[in-house]
């Protein structure tokens, strides 16, 4: 076979390639095969050179040479049914977890039971809790069980964390009442400046207004404004963008920003072409999934309902924990598609269908980069996307 240097694991010096002639004339070299007494020359070493330090030869001049290596270092090992040789590493392999076979559970099952998965920190398995949950007891077996953060979080002795003591309310993980509300007696928060039934103070009901109605083409009510009751003022979801409302004959709160793509969520809010405003926003035809931002949208890239391939969305499982069998996912830049591998994943086989297929820390037909070849004949493993090498004699 021809000879083909591949990448050193680890060289902190470089490596040259020293081969004698080949095999009787012949310009290949045979690695790792048994040519016989004098059919073939001495195999090539790989040395460093003389700047990478001193010879380990107590005899000047001499280098270590460097060889193909399929002995796994250590925490590495290659278990049943693993296709790559030494591609399990045994401290942090969730399905070998200090020894082959040995799987933490981190099925969907168990994340949803427990609020957490069990993960391989040091050849055991270990509880990590969801970011919106942990274990505040300390006791493994009921899992991650106080939500400390997200809707639904509202335990007051553990607020955000495990130990955080609210005086009165947890609302979503923080304490105290969420965009400056106030905590009332009844044990809700409220908005004092809007509400007619807490109006300046919490329990004070503003009375029936003794005012003549308003006409209902005014769009106006009267309700509790900045603390006080009864107060004129426009209707939700309506505006008085043309400023006529306060003067004699205007037309009141004229215009309905919930609908109106000149002023839509508020007066001049004027939405792009080919938006429409839905509930006060400026929206594709699509709907909410497809915003302003349809030239970034992997479900709209470019146009409404156009949707990138290569998206495993349906079949990641809970990726807060990083697992992604795809490794990668789609993208849309500018209105174009594309395809975003995770780290030391890559889609070698251009096949979008199978995400980023290629581990390239493991991978010994791709070590470190697509097409990048390990010593198959040597049985070399590819470890943290570096050939393995050893050392394998001296060379003078």
């Amino acid at each position: 076979m021809k000879l083909s240097l591949t990448r050193l694991a680890g060289a902190a010096t470089v490596l040259l390639l020293i081969a004698t002639p080949g095999c009787r004339g012949d310009d290949d070299l045979l690695i790792g095969f048994d040519c016989g007494q004098e059919l073939c020359d001495d195999p090539p070493r790989f040395t460093p050179t003389p700047d990478g330090g001193p010879a380990t030869s107590p005899e000047a001049g001499a280098f270590v040479g460097m060889c193909p290596s399929n002995e796994c270092p250590a925490g590495r090992t290659t278990c049943p049914n693993d296709p790559f040789p030494c591609s399990v590493d045994l401290t942090s392999d969730d399905d070998n977890c200090g020894a082959c076979g040995v799987r933490c559970p981190h099925d969907d099952a168990f994340i949803e039971r427990f609020a957490g998965a069990m993960r391989c920190t040091a050849g055991a398995c270990r509880l990590v809790c969801a970011p919106s949950h942990a274990d505040c007891n300390g006791i493994a077996d009921d899992g991650c069980e106080v939500q400390i953060a997200g809707p639904g979080a509202t335990d007051i002795n553990n607020c955000g964390a495990c130990g955080n003591v609210c005086d009165d309310l947890c609302s979503e993980g923080a304490c105290g009442c969420p965009g400056g509300g106030t905590f009332c007696p009844d044990g809700s928060c409220h908005d004092l400046n809007r509400e007619d039934e807490n109006c300046g103070a919490c329990g004070n009901v503003c009375p029936p207004s003794t005012d003549p109605p308003l006409p209902p083409e005014w769009n106006m009510v009267r309700a509790c404004r900045a603390g006080a009751c009864n107060q004129v003022s426009c209707a939700p979801g309506q505006a008085d963008c043309n400023g006529d409302a306060s003067i004699p004959n205007g037309d009141g709160c004229e215009t309905n920003t919930m609908w109106d793509a000149e002023n839509c969520g508020g007066c001049g809010n004027k939405c792009a072409a080919g938006e429409d405003c839905i509930i006060g926003r400026c929206l594709c035809a699509c709907g909410s999934v497809c915003f302003s931002s349809i030239n970034s949208d992997p479900n709209n890239c470019g146009a409404c309902g156009l949707k990138c391939p290569g998206d495993w969305s349906s079949v990641t499982g809970n990726v807060s924990f990083g697992f992604d069998p795809a490794h990668g996912r789609p993208t849309c830049d500018q209105g174009v598609c594309g395809y975003a591998c995770s780290p030391n994943f890559a889609d070698c086989d251009g096949n979008i269908d199978n995400g980023c297929e290629t581990p390239m820390l493991d991978d010994p037909l791709n070590c470190g980069a697509c097409g990048v070849r390990c010593d198959g004949v040597a049985g070399q493993a590819c470890v943290d996307g570096q050939c393995l090498m050893k050392e394998c004699g001296v060379v003078q």
